[in-house]
């Protein structure tokens, strides 16, 4: 009769190896899944920032006899000169400035060192540090009587001109840039932070995801630019939601139709 070999409770090398790899399997499985469960968190965070901002927007439009904010223009204080901006003027209808900020945003902007580089006056208190959105330039204007830009030609907005509210974008996951290449002086350029899908919130005051597509040379290559603190490299996106700002690098100006029926931008 055979004597009775006792096996070891260790692990052979073989079993270990197998053990690893079946580790790596299911950790190539599941950190995508986490990576995305960790994405739509931020995009909900995001898409409620923005529901707070129309809401503020709306607020100071109810306030100052349906008319949008001014862009920005300049402020004599014991101070100095500064400029009193869109962000300056929502300051009382939002609990934080946290609200300007998107959790996917890698490349925020310093407006701060942004109106530096682009030379104007310092911002009026309270400056933000940094933000991550923007807004729409046709619908939060700069005015016929601008003491900052005096020959804009644009006259402020007022809600009566908006007939599409659903449809009018105000404040968008968007970055300032610097001039150059496929960008021009004072473009306000989506950013598609959430999967190819870019937030944005509507004179009605809803938020939603809209869809973008890279913005490519012949080649197929992604056109680049820098932000307007010269802090981050950004890519180009163009509009793929097929409305009235299907195609654009940005979200400007407010839809209308022509007799036709088909979408048009004024002050675009």
């Amino acid at each position: 009769m055979r004597p009775h070999r006792l096996r070891s409770n260790g692990f052979t090398l073989i079993e270990l190896l197998v053990v690893i790899a079946i580790i790596a399997i299911l950790a190539a499985i599941l950190f995508p899944v986490f990576a995305q469960a960790r994405e739509r968190a931020r995009s909900t965070q995001c898409i409620s920032n923005l529901r707070q901002s129309a809401t503020a927007v709306l607020l100071y439009v109810q306030d100052y006899d349906d008319t949008f904010p001014v862009n920005m223009y300049l402020q004599l204080t014991p101070n100095g000169v500064c400029v009193f901006s869109f962000y300056q003027a929502l300051v009382s209808y939002k609990k934080s400035g946290d609200i300007m900020l998107c959790p996917s945003d890698g490349a925020r902007v310093s407006p701060a060192i942004a109106f530096q580089v682009a030379g104007f006056p310092p911002i009026c208190p309270p400056v933000l540090p940094e933000f991550s959105y923007t807004h729409n330039y046709g619908l939060i204007d700069f005015g016929v009587d601008n003491n900052m830009f005096p020959n804009t030609g644009r006259a402020v907005k007022r809600l009566a001109m908006v007939e599409y509210p659903v449809e009018t974008v105000m404040i968008y996951d968007g970055s300032l840039v610097q001039p150059g290449g496929v960008f021009n002086a004072f473009d306000t350029p989506i950013q598609a932070r959430h999967f190819g899908l870019v937030n944005t919130n509507y004179v009605d005051g809803h938020a939603r995801a809209v869809r973008a597509r890279p913005y490519t040379d012949a080649n197929g290559t992604q056109y680049t630019g820098r932000t307007l603190d010269n802090r981050h490299t950004i890519r180009a996106w163009l509009v793929a939601d097929g409305g009235p700002y299907n195609g654009k690098i940005q979200f400007r100006g407010i839809p209308y139709k022509d007799s036709s029926g088909a979408w048009r931008l004024l002050d675009e």
